[in-house]
Protein backbone atom coordinates (compact mmCIF):
# COMPACT_ATOMS: atom_id res chain seq x y z
CA UNK A 1 0.00 0.00 0.00
CA UNK A 2 3.01 2.24 0.93
CA UNK A 3 4.56 1.66 -2.10
CA UNK A 4 1.98 2.45 -4.31
CA UNK A 5 0.46 5.56 -2.66
CA UNK A 6 4.87 6.69 -3.47
CA UNK A 7 4.85 5.73 -6.64
CA UNK A 8 1.60 7.25 -7.38
CA UNK A 9 3.27 11.21 -7.82
CA UNK A 10 6.05 9.41 -9.46
CA UNK A 11 3.98 7.66 -12.26
CA UNK A 12 1.72 11.11 -12.60
CA UNK A 13 5.23 12.78 -13.46
CA UNK A 14 6.15 10.50 -15.87
CA UNK A 15 2.84 10.56 -17.47
CA UNK A 16 2.93 14.67 -17.47
CA UNK A 17 6.65 14.40 -18.95
CA UNK A 18 5.68 11.69 -21.74
CA UNK A 19 2.51 14.53 -22.49
CA UNK A 20 4.77 17.56 -22.78
CA UNK A 21 7.40 15.31 -25.02
CA UNK A 22 4.41 14.66 -27.31
CA UNK A 23 3.47 18.33 -27.45
CA UNK A 24 6.72 19.22 -28.50
CA UNK A 25 6.95 16.34 -31.05
CA UNK A 26 3.10 17.85 -32.49
CA UNK A 27 4.61 21.22 -32.35
CA UNK A 28 7.79 20.06 -34.61
CA UNK A 29 6.38 17.86 -36.89
CA UNK A 30 3.49 20.67 -37.64
CA UNK A 31 6.17 22.85 -37.76
CA UNK A 32 7.81 20.70 -40.34
CA UNK A 33 5.13 20.16 -42.60
CA UNK A 34 4.42 24.07 -42.30
CA UNK A 35 7.59 24.82 -43.60
CA UNK A 36 8.33 22.10 -46.20
CA UNK A 37 4.88 22.83 -47.49
CA UNK A 38 5.04 26.11 -47.81
CA UNK A 39 9.16 27.12 -48.74
CA UNK A 40 8.18 30.29 -46.14
CA UNK A 41 10.54 31.12 -43.27
CA UNK A 42 9.18 33.22 -40.40
CA UNK A 43 9.77 36.06 -39.36
CA UNK A 44 8.73 36.23 -35.88
CA UNK A 45 6.05 38.00 -35.80
CA UNK A 46 2.87 36.66 -36.81
CA UNK A 47 0.82 39.73 -38.40
CA UNK A 48 4.00 40.34 -40.26
CA UNK A 49 4.13 36.30 -41.56
CA UNK A 50 0.03 37.29 -42.72
CA UNK A 51 0.97 40.95 -44.27
CA UNK A 52 3.76 39.27 -46.13
CA UNK A 53 2.11 35.91 -47.33
CA UNK A 54 -1.49 35.62 -46.06
CA UNK A 55 0.45 32.65 -43.26
CA UNK A 56 0.65 33.30 -39.85
CA UNK A 57 3.54 30.06 -39.87
CA UNK A 58 6.01 32.15 -42.57
CA UNK A 59 6.50 35.53 -44.49
CA UNK A 60 9.80 35.46 -46.08
CA UNK A 61 10.35 33.26 -49.26
CA UNK A 62 13.24 30.52 -49.02
CA UNK A 63 16.22 31.21 -51.32
CA UNK A 64 15.44 34.81 -51.80
CA UNK A 65 16.47 38.88 -50.25
CA UNK A 66 14.73 40.86 -48.23
CA UNK A 67 15.18 45.09 -47.98
CA UNK A 68 14.43 45.93 -44.43
CA UNK A 69 14.48 49.59 -44.47
CA UNK A 70 13.10 52.50 -41.67
CA UNK A 71 13.71 55.14 -38.97
CA UNK A 72 16.86 54.57 -36.93
CA UNK A 73 14.63 53.39 -33.53
CA UNK A 74 12.19 51.97 -35.36
CA UNK A 75 13.46 47.95 -34.51
CA UNK A 76 15.13 46.86 -37.67
CA UNK A 77 17.83 44.84 -36.08
CA UNK A 78 15.17 43.88 -33.65
CA UNK A 79 12.95 42.71 -36.39
CA UNK A 80 15.62 41.33 -37.98
CA UNK A 81 16.85 38.96 -35.25
CA UNK A 82 13.55 37.71 -34.32
CA UNK A 83 13.51 35.71 -37.05
CA UNK A 84 16.96 33.82 -35.94
CA UNK A 85 15.12 33.17 -32.98
CA UNK A 86 11.37 31.75 -34.68
CA UNK A 87 13.98 29.77 -37.08
CA UNK A 88 15.65 28.00 -33.80
CA UNK A 89 12.40 27.52 -32.01
CA UNK A 90 10.65 26.26 -35.03
CA UNK A 91 13.10 23.27 -35.63
CA UNK A 92 15.41 25.02 -38.58
CA UNK A 93 18.26 23.38 -37.41
CA UNK A 94 20.03 23.05 -40.60
CA UNK A 95 20.25 26.62 -40.94
CA UNK A 96 23.41 29.14 -40.16
CA UNK A 97 22.47 32.17 -38.55
CA UNK A 98 25.27 35.01 -39.59
CA UNK A 99 24.89 38.55 -38.41
CA UNK A 100 26.96 41.18 -40.36
CA UNK A 101 26.93 44.15 -37.98
CA UNK A 102 28.79 46.07 -40.70
CA UNK A 103 28.11 49.89 -38.84
CA UNK A 104 28.50 48.42 -35.27
CA UNK A 105 24.98 49.39 -33.78
CA UNK A 106 23.70 45.77 -32.34
CA UNK A 107 24.07 46.52 -28.46
CA UNK A 108 21.39 44.67 -26.93
CA UNK A 109 21.25 41.38 -24.98
CA UNK A 110 20.83 38.76 -27.63
CA UNK A 111 20.40 35.97 -24.92
CA UNK A 112 17.74 37.57 -22.91
CA UNK A 113 15.75 39.21 -25.87
CA UNK A 114 15.69 35.90 -28.45
CA UNK A 115 16.94 32.93 -26.02
CA UNK A 116 20.59 31.49 -25.38
CA UNK A 117 19.84 28.81 -27.85
CA UNK A 118 19.75 31.14 -30.46
CA UNK A 119 22.44 33.65 -29.45
CA UNK A 120 25.02 30.64 -29.41
CA UNK A 121 23.97 30.12 -33.26
CA UNK A 122 24.38 34.02 -33.99
CA UNK A 123 27.71 34.01 -36.04
CA UNK A 124 29.99 36.84 -37.60
CA UNK A 125 30.48 36.41 -41.48
CA UNK A 126 34.06 35.49 -40.67
CA UNK A 127 36.99 35.43 -37.66
CA UNK A 128 40.30 36.70 -37.86
CA UNK A 129 43.35 34.43 -36.58
CA UNK A 130 42.89 35.02 -33.18
CA UNK A 131 38.84 34.61 -32.74
CA UNK A 132 37.66 38.36 -33.33
CA UNK A 133 34.62 38.70 -35.83
CA UNK A 134 35.85 40.51 -39.01
CA UNK A 135 32.44 42.05 -40.38
CA UNK A 136 31.63 43.87 -43.68
CA UNK A 137 34.10 46.84 -44.30
CA UNK A 138 32.94 47.61 -48.20
CA UNK A 139 30.69 46.06 -50.56
CA UNK A 140 33.38 43.79 -51.72
CA UNK A 141 34.02 42.71 -48.59
CA UNK A 142 29.98 41.63 -48.65
CA UNK A 143 30.13 40.08 -51.25
CA UNK A 144 32.87 37.45 -50.39
CA UNK A 145 31.32 36.81 -47.39
CA UNK A 146 28.17 35.78 -49.03
CA UNK A 147 29.40 34.14 -51.57
CA UNK A 148 31.80 32.32 -48.91
CA UNK A 149 28.49 31.03 -47.39
CA UNK A 150 27.18 29.80 -50.62
CA UNK A 151 30.06 27.64 -51.29
CA UNK A 152 29.44 25.47 -48.70
CA UNK A 153 26.22 24.26 -50.53
CA UNK A 154 24.11 24.22 -46.85
CA UNK A 155 21.18 26.83 -45.96
CA UNK A 156 21.86 30.35 -43.73
CA UNK A 157 20.26 33.37 -43.25
CA UNK A 158 22.60 36.18 -43.37
CA UNK A 159 21.37 39.87 -41.92
CA UNK A 160 23.35 43.05 -43.34
CA UNK A 161 23.02 45.82 -40.69
CA UNK A 162 23.53 48.23 -42.50
CA UNK A 163 23.42 48.40 -46.08
CA UNK A 164 24.42 52.29 -45.70
CA UNK A 165 27.54 51.60 -43.62
CA UNK A 166 29.35 50.00 -47.07
CA UNK A 167 30.87 51.74 -49.91
CA UNK A 168 33.09 50.60 -52.73
CA UNK A 169 36.77 50.18 -53.19
CA UNK A 170 36.26 52.55 -56.26
CA UNK A 171 34.49 55.23 -54.44
CA UNK A 172 37.58 55.11 -51.87
CA UNK A 173 39.86 55.45 -54.69
CA UNK A 174 37.85 58.69 -55.81
CA UNK A 175 37.80 60.31 -52.56
CA UNK A 176 41.74 59.69 -51.46
CA UNK A 177 42.55 61.36 -55.20
CA UNK A 178 40.30 64.00 -54.23
CA UNK A 179 41.85 64.16 -51.26
CA UNK A 180 45.28 64.66 -52.44
CA UNK A 181 44.58 67.13 -55.34
CA UNK A 182 42.73 69.39 -53.19
CA UNK A 183 45.83 69.69 -51.16
CA UNK A 184 47.67 70.56 -54.39
CA UNK A 185 44.88 73.38 -55.05
CA UNK A 186 43.83 71.19 -58.15
CA UNK A 187 40.11 70.78 -59.67
CA UNK A 188 38.26 68.10 -57.62
CA UNK A 189 34.67 68.03 -59.09
CA UNK A 190 33.36 64.89 -60.40
CA UNK A 191 30.46 62.31 -58.93
CA UNK A 192 31.13 60.09 -55.68
CA UNK A 193 29.51 57.48 -54.53
CA UNK A 194 28.48 55.92 -57.74
CA UNK A 195 30.68 52.85 -57.99
CA UNK A 196 28.50 51.58 -54.85
CA UNK A 197 25.17 51.40 -57.05
CA UNK A 198 26.97 49.91 -59.97
CA UNK A 199 28.64 47.31 -58.03
CA UNK A 200 25.55 46.72 -55.99
CA UNK A 201 23.81 45.72 -58.84
CA UNK A 202 26.04 43.25 -60.38
CA UNK A 203 26.74 41.25 -56.82
CA UNK A 204 23.08 41.62 -56.18
CA UNK A 205 21.90 39.86 -59.23
CA UNK A 206 24.79 37.10 -58.35
CA UNK A 207 23.82 36.38 -55.43
CA UNK A 208 19.93 36.26 -56.04
CA UNK A 209 20.26 33.44 -58.09
CA UNK A 210 22.54 31.33 -56.10
CA UNK A 211 20.75 31.90 -52.83
CA UNK A 212 18.02 29.88 -54.58
CA UNK A 213 19.81 26.74 -54.55
CA UNK A 214 20.59 26.16 -50.65
CA UNK A 215 17.30 27.75 -49.62
CA UNK A 216 19.12 30.82 -47.81
CA UNK A 217 17.51 34.23 -46.72
CA UNK A 218 19.28 37.51 -47.15
CA UNK A 219 18.00 40.04 -45.01
CA UNK A 220 19.51 43.79 -45.82
CA UNK A 221 18.38 46.60 -43.41
CA UNK A 222 18.70 50.04 -45.07
CA UNK A 223 18.21 53.44 -43.55
CA UNK A 224 15.57 55.88 -44.23
CA UNK A 225 16.62 58.95 -46.49
CA UNK A 226 15.05 62.01 -46.82
CA UNK A 227 14.15 62.29 -51.07
CA UNK A 228 15.13 65.56 -51.83
CA UNK A 229 14.07 65.01 -55.28
CA UNK A 230 10.76 63.28 -54.84
CA UNK A 231 8.78 66.41 -55.90
CA UNK A 232 4.86 66.49 -55.47
CA UNK A 233 4.39 62.81 -56.83
CA UNK A 234 7.14 61.03 -55.60
CA UNK A 235 8.06 59.48 -51.52
CA UNK A 236 9.14 61.69 -49.17
CA UNK A 237 11.53 58.91 -48.08
CA UNK A 238 14.19 56.94 -49.64
CA UNK A 239 17.01 54.21 -49.02
CA UNK A 240 20.73 54.30 -50.42
CA UNK A 241 21.98 52.21 -53.05
CA UNK A 242 20.53 53.13 -56.13
CA UNK A 243 17.86 51.04 -57.48
CA UNK A 244 19.49 47.49 -57.07
CA UNK A 245 17.53 46.85 -53.85
CA UNK A 246 14.09 47.56 -54.78
CA UNK A 247 14.92 45.69 -58.10
CA UNK A 248 16.42 42.09 -56.70
CA UNK A 249 14.47 41.80 -53.36
CA UNK A 250 11.82 39.77 -52.98
CA UNK A 251 10.03 42.01 -50.17
CA UNK A 252 10.41 45.43 -49.11
CA UNK A 253 9.53 46.28 -46.08
CA UNK A 254 9.48 49.73 -44.36
CA UNK A 255 9.16 50.01 -40.58
CA UNK A 256 7.96 53.61 -39.52
CA UNK A 257 7.88 54.52 -35.91
CA UNK A 258 4.51 54.64 -35.10
CA UNK A 259 4.59 56.16 -31.23
CA UNK A 260 6.48 55.31 -28.21
CA UNK A 261 5.62 53.07 -25.12
CA UNK A 262 5.72 54.48 -21.74
CA UNK A 263 5.27 53.59 -17.89
CA UNK A 264 6.06 56.08 -15.16
CA UNK A 265 6.60 58.28 -17.83
CA UNK A 266 9.66 56.48 -18.94
CA UNK A 267 10.09 54.87 -22.40
CA UNK A 268 10.22 51.09 -22.49
CA UNK A 269 9.50 50.38 -26.23
CA UNK A 270 8.03 51.60 -29.43
CA UNK A 271 4.91 50.42 -31.23
CA UNK A 272 6.34 50.17 -35.18
CA UNK A 273 3.97 49.85 -38.30
CA UNK A 274 5.42 47.74 -40.74
CA UNK A 275 4.21 48.99 -44.38
CA UNK A 276 4.99 46.77 -47.59
CA UNK A 277 6.35 49.07 -50.27
CA UNK A 278 7.09 45.45 -52.68
CA UNK A 279 5.81 41.87 -52.25
CA UNK A 280 6.44 39.82 -54.76
CA UNK A 281 4.84 36.39 -52.92
CA UNK A 282 1.44 37.57 -52.92
CA UNK A 283 1.21 40.91 -54.93
CA UNK A 284 -0.89 42.41 -51.96
CA UNK A 285 0.51 45.68 -49.99
CA UNK A 286 -0.56 45.53 -46.70
CA UNK A 287 0.53 46.97 -42.94
CA UNK A 288 0.35 46.77 -39.53
CA UNK A 289 1.56 47.06 -36.46
CA UNK A 290 3.35 45.61 -33.34
CA UNK A 291 4.86 46.74 -30.21
CA UNK A 292 8.29 45.94 -29.04
CA UNK A 293 9.91 46.78 -26.06
CA UNK A 294 13.28 47.14 -24.96
CA UNK A 295 13.09 44.41 -22.31
CA UNK A 296 11.41 41.77 -24.21
CA UNK A 297 11.15 42.09 -28.06
CA UNK A 298 8.45 41.79 -30.07
CA UNK A 299 5.41 41.26 -28.08
CA UNK A 300 3.53 38.78 -30.39
CA UNK A 301 0.90 38.31 -28.17
CA UNK A 302 -0.34 41.94 -27.73
CA UNK A 303 0.18 42.55 -31.24
CA UNK A 304 -2.56 39.57 -32.30
CA UNK A 305 -5.27 40.43 -29.96
CA UNK A 306 -5.02 44.43 -30.90
CA UNK A 307 -5.65 42.59 -34.64
CA UNK A 308 -8.94 40.71 -33.22
CA UNK A 309 -10.03 43.29 -31.68
CA UNK A 310 -9.16 46.58 -34.69
CA UNK A 311 -11.01 43.70 -36.91
CA UNK A 312 -14.01 43.15 -34.43
CA UNK A 313 -13.18 39.81 -34.37
CA UNK A 314 -13.56 39.69 -30.79
CA UNK A 315 -15.10 42.31 -28.43
CA UNK A 316 -14.19 44.89 -25.75
CA UNK A 317 -16.77 46.71 -23.07
CA UNK A 318 -14.83 49.25 -21.29
CA UNK A 319 -11.37 46.90 -20.35
CA UNK A 320 -13.20 43.66 -20.49
CA UNK A 321 -11.84 41.74 -23.52
CA UNK A 322 -14.53 38.98 -24.47
CA UNK A 323 -12.63 36.06 -26.33
CA UNK A 324 -15.19 33.04 -27.33
CA UNK A 325 -12.24 30.89 -28.79
CA UNK A 326 -10.24 30.58 -25.39
CA UNK A 327 -14.09 31.19 -23.19
CA UNK A 328 -12.15 33.93 -21.63
CA UNK A 329 -13.56 37.49 -20.38
CA UNK A 330 -11.22 39.92 -18.61
CA UNK A 331 -8.73 42.69 -19.14
CA UNK A 332 -5.94 42.92 -21.98
CA UNK A 333 -3.18 42.28 -19.29
CA UNK A 334 -5.23 38.95 -17.75
CA UNK A 335 -5.77 37.66 -21.15
CA UNK A 336 -2.52 37.78 -22.32
CA UNK A 337 -1.35 36.41 -18.87
CA UNK A 338 -3.55 33.63 -19.54
CA UNK A 339 -2.46 32.86 -23.16
CA UNK A 340 0.93 32.62 -21.66
CA UNK A 341 0.67 30.61 -18.96
CA UNK A 342 -1.35 27.91 -20.84
CA UNK A 343 1.04 27.92 -23.51
CA UNK A 344 -1.81 29.06 -26.16
CA UNK A 345 0.22 30.95 -28.63
CA UNK A 346 -0.24 28.66 -31.45
CA UNK A 347 -3.99 28.49 -30.73
CA UNK A 348 -3.92 32.61 -31.21
CA UNK A 349 -1.99 32.12 -34.29
CA UNK A 350 -4.96 29.97 -35.49
CA UNK A 351 -7.39 32.95 -34.47
CA UNK A 352 -5.82 35.11 -36.10
CA UNK A 353 -5.15 32.92 -39.51
CA UNK A 354 -9.17 32.29 -39.33
CA UNK A 355 -9.65 36.03 -39.18
CA UNK A 356 -7.25 37.24 -41.91
CA UNK A 357 -8.48 34.61 -44.38
CA UNK A 358 -12.51 35.64 -43.61
CA UNK A 359 -11.00 39.52 -44.40
CA UNK A 360 -8.86 38.28 -47.17
CA UNK A 361 -12.19 36.44 -48.94
CA UNK A 362 -13.99 39.16 -48.13
CA UNK A 363 -12.00 41.91 -50.50
CA UNK A 364 -12.19 39.33 -53.44
CA UNK A 365 -14.20 40.80 -56.25
CA UNK A 366 -17.50 38.87 -57.37
CA UNK A 367 -16.86 39.24 -60.93
CA UNK A 368 -16.93 36.87 -64.02
CA UNK A 369 -13.53 35.40 -65.12
CA UNK A 370 -12.28 37.14 -68.53
CA UNK A 371 -10.50 34.36 -69.14
CA UNK A 372 -10.81 30.55 -68.59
Amino acid sequence: MGEDIYSLPLFCYMIGVEQMAAKRKSKKENTETQKNSTGLLPTGCTLLNCILSDNVYGGYREGSIVNLIGDSSAGKSILAHTTFAALNTDGFDEYEFIYDDAEAGAAFDMKKLFGESTAERIKAPRYDEEGYPVVSDCIEDFHMHVKDLLSKKTPFVYILDSFDSLDADADREKIETALKKRKKGEDTSGSYGTAKARKSSDILRNIRLELKKTNSLLIIISQVRDNLNAGNMGSPKTRSGGKALKHYSWQEIWLYLSKRIKSKERVIGVESIPKIGKNRETGKIREGKFPIYYDLGIDDVSANIDFLLDEKHWTKTKQTITAPEFDFEGTKAKLISYIENNNLENQLKDVVQECWNNIEESLKLDRKKRFE
